[in-house]
């Protein structure tokens, strides 16, 4: 029983600390083009065009981030009256 409770609580601790760092930091570097915004092309050494996963600007919005978002959406959502 003991072993459960910690468990819990150490499960806990490090969802908090996630969801403090995605309201500090909702950002984090594309995985992509490892936040630079463009890829590189394969025959030089020149970046070649933006990348189209984070649009070039090379930031990528966190999955955290993204699901509290979308939770407070559906919250104001729930609200609203249905036309």
């Amino acid at each position: 029983m003991r072993g459960t409770l910690t468990a819990t609580g150490l499960i806990l601790a490090v969802l908090a600390v996630y969801a403090g760092s995605c309201i500090l930091r909702p950002f984090r570097d594309c995985a992509l083009c490892d936040g630079r915004g463009h890829h590189r092309a394969k025959s030089n050494r020149k970046l070649s065009r933006p990348c189209w996963w984070c649009k070039g600007t090379g930031k990528r919005l966190r999955y955290g981030r993204r699901l509290w978002r979308r939770a407070r959406r559906v919250h104001r959502a729930a609200g609203r009256p249905v036309a």
